[in-house]
């Protein structure tokens, strides 16, 4: 099956102090991946960008113009719910851009900002601990900080848009070059015991 979207993007912006990017959907728009899976993003649901990192709006454009646009109203839907894992909701992200018009390669590119420097989260296997404290359960949502250097983003980046490697091979390459670093929940959201 070919990704598709399903319906358009239709929004009011809302009026607030500072940057003012925020906008609500008002109607619910859908897109459908490759392998059939609907990613709807509700009426009423809010939206602003920042699932794409700024550092990169001036690489590839803001994230409500150009052929990406819609690819970003779904990932900034799913990175704000979270209702299914970060890796799913970058790769649909990729495929979203494709089916949007942003070319494979560029996509690709794209898909490895979103991957290294966007949202990310995780579902914990084991306890988190500090000091012997149990921070955080098996079982609960982390925020995840994942740290790159400059100069090895750069180098991963013109990789990708040399050797067109698959997702698989640059999620790999993610790992391999990056670090992973858990965000702790403030003090009066962890276990009694765990507060220092």
């Amino acid at each position: 099956m070919a990704a598709q979207f399903i319906g358009t993007v239709s929004v009011i912006w809302l009026e607030q102090p500072g940057e003012d990017r925020d906008m609500k959907l008002t109607k619910a728009f859908t897109f459908v991946d490759a392998a059939g899976l609907k990613w709807t993003v509700k009426k009423d649901a809010v939206i602003n960008g920042a699932s794409i990192p700024r550092i990169f709006w001036t690489t590839f454009g803001p994230p409500f113009v150009g052929e990406y646009r819609r690819a970003s109203v779904v990932h900034d839907y799913f990175c704000d719910v979270r209702t299914r894992s970060a890796e799913a909701t970058h790769h649909m992200f990729y495929e979203a851009c494709v089916a949007g018009g942003v070319g494979v390669l560029k996509a690709k590119t794209m898909y490895t900002m979103v991957k290294t420097f966007g949202p990310n989260w995780k579902t914990l296997s084991s306890p988190l601990a500090i000091n012997g404290l149990e921070v955080l359960s098996r079982g609960q949502e982390v925020t995840v900080y994942r740290a790159m250097a400059d100069d090895e983003f750069a180098r991963l980046e013109k990789w990708v848009e040399e050797s067109n490697p698959s997702i698989e091979e640059i999620d790999a390459e993610i790992e391999r070059r990056s670090r992973e670093m858990p965000v702790l929940p403030p003090e009066d959201e962890r276990p009694a015991a765990a507060v220092m």
